[in-house]
C-alpha cells in the first residue's frame, strides 16, 4: 500500500519575500534635501522610477535609513544640495561606506513651474543623480568638498575678512557722525593717536558716542592681528617677493587642492577672472569677467597684483602692460589689472604643482 504525504504548497506572498530576500539592486540613488529640523529622501533603486518621498526627523535617523540600503544593493549613493549644515553629512556618510556628493542648490526647473516644496526638491535631486551617474555631467553642479582640516583652515581664513568687514562697517559709522556734525573725514579715527587730536575738537555728546566704537574698533583690531599672525604660521618656506604669508596662506584654504585642477583654464574660472561670452555661429564676443567664483580669490589676487607691480617689475605680465599701468586711463588700468590677475592665478598653479619655476617665471624669491 503506497502512503501519500501531502505537502501545502507555497504561496505567492512566500515566493515574493524569498525572491526578494535573494535579489539586490545593482545601484540605489537617494536625492535628500536637508534641512535642520527634517530630511526628506527620495530613492532610486537601479532603473525603476523615483519613489515616495519619506520624511526623516534627524541626521541620525537619516543616517540609520541609509545604512539600512547598503542592505538592499550593492551600491548606494546620496547626494544633497550645499548649505548652512556645512559637510558633516557627506563624512559621516563617507565613514559609514556610503557614496555622497553634495552639488551647488540649484531651482531653475521649480521656477519655471512656479512650484517647489521638500518633496518636489528631493525627486528632483534623485532624478539628476541618476543622470549624471549615466553620463550627464551637466545634471549636477559638483561642489569641492573640503576635508576637516582644510575646512578648519577656510574658517580661519574667512573669519579674518570678516572681522576686517566688521571693523570697516563700524569705523564708517564713527566717520559718518564726524561728517554730518562738520568735522571732515577721519581715517583711522579711533586709533589712539588719532583720537587723541579728535577729543579735542568734537563736542562733548559726539565723543560720548565716538567712545561708543573706540572700544570695540580697539578690540577688533587685536583680532585682526592675531587672526592675521595665526595665517602668517600657516605658509612657512620660501616665497615670491610681494605676497605675503597671510595672502598665500588664505589663497591655499580657498583652493583646498591645486592639483585638483587639470588646466590653467579651469583655476581662472574659479577665481571668476575669465571674459564672458555670447557667441554664435561664426561669431565671437566676449565681455567683461564672469565674477562667478569665489570673491575671496579674487580679492586676494587683485591685492597681489599691485604689490607685484611694485615688488616684481621684472614680471612678464606686468611687463606686457607697463604701457597702460603707466598710463593716466583709469579704466585701462583697471582691465591691467585684470588681466594681470588672471596670469598670476595661472602661475601659482604652475608653482605649486610644480609644473614651471619660479626662475623660469622670473620671480624674485624670498624666505619666509
Amino acid at each position: 500500500m503506497i502512503k501519500y504525504k501531502l505537502e501545502a504548497a507555497p504561496t505567492a506572498i512566500s515566493k515574493t519575500q524569498n525572491s526578494q530576500k535573494e535579489l539586490k539592486a545593482n545601484r540605489i540613488l537617494i536625492g535628500v534635501d536637508v534641512h535642520l529640523k527634517s530630511y526628506e529622501a527620495a530613492r532610486k533603486i537601479d532603473n525603476d522610477s523615483v519613489g515616495v518621498v519619506q520624511r526623516l526627523r534627524s541626521k541620525e535617523e537619516f543616517l540609520l535609513y541609509a545604512q539600512k540600503q547598503l542592505e538592499q544593493a550593492e551600491e548606494v549613493v546620496v547626494v544633497y544640495e550645499a548649505g548652512p549644515l556645512g559637510y558633516t553629512l557627506y563624512w559621516d556618510l563617507k565613514a559609514r561606506g556610503i557614496e555622497c556628493l553634495v552639488c551647488a542648490p540649484q531651482s531653475q526647473e521649480q521656477k519655471r513651474k512656479r512650484r517647489k516644496n521638500n518633496a518636489i526638491d528631493a525627486r528632483t535631486l534623485s532624478g539628476n543623480l541618476f543622470n549624471y551617474l549615466n553620463g550627464n555631467k551637466h545634471a549636477l553642479q559638483l561642489v569641492r568638498v573640503p576635508t576637516k582640516a582644510q575646512e578648519q583652515a577656510r574658517i580661519g581664513s574667512r573669519q579674518h575678512d570678516a572681522l576686517v568687514e566688521e571693523r570697516k562697517r563700524i569705523a564708517a559709522m564713527g566717520n559718518s557722525l564726524l561728517l554730518s556734525q562738520d568735522y571732515g573725514s577721519w581715517r583711522n579715527w579711533w586709533r589712539p593717536k588719532a583720537f587723541e587730536r579728535l577729543s579735542q575738537l568734537v563736542a562733548p555728546w559726539v565723543l560720548k558716542q565716538l567712545k561708543r566704537w573706540v572700544k570695540i574698533l580697539g578690540e577688533l583690531d587685536q583680532q585682526i592681528q592675531q587672526a592675521k599672525v595665526e595665517l602668517t604660521q600657516q605658509y612657512q618656506g620660501p616665497r615670491p617677493k610681494g605676497m605675503g604669508a597671510p595672502s598665500l596662506a588664505q589663497l591655499n584654504a580657498e583652493v583646498l587642492d591645486w592639483n585638483l585642477y587639470c588646466s590653467g583654464r579651469k583655476i581662472g574660472c574659479l577665481g571668476g577672472m575669465v571674459p564672458s561670452e555670447w557667441s554664435t555661429g561664426q561669431g565671437q564676443r566676449l565681455g567683461a569677467i564672469t565674477k562667478v567664483g569665489l570673491p575671496a580669490i579674487r580679492r586676494i589676487i587683485t591685492e597681489m597684483v599691485w604689490r607685484m607691480i611694485l615688488f616684481q617689475p621684472q614680471y612678464k605680465a606686468v611687463q606686457k602692460w607697463r604701457e597702460v599701468l603707466e598710463g593716466s586711463n583709469p579704466g585701462l588700468k583697471k582691465k591691467a589689472v585684470v588681466a594681470i590677475g588672471r596670469r598670476l592665478i595661472v602661475d601659482i598653479w604652475r608653482l605649486q604643482t610644480g609644473r614651471i619655476s619660479a626662475q623660469e617665471l622670473g620671480l624674485i624669491m624670498i624666505e619666509g
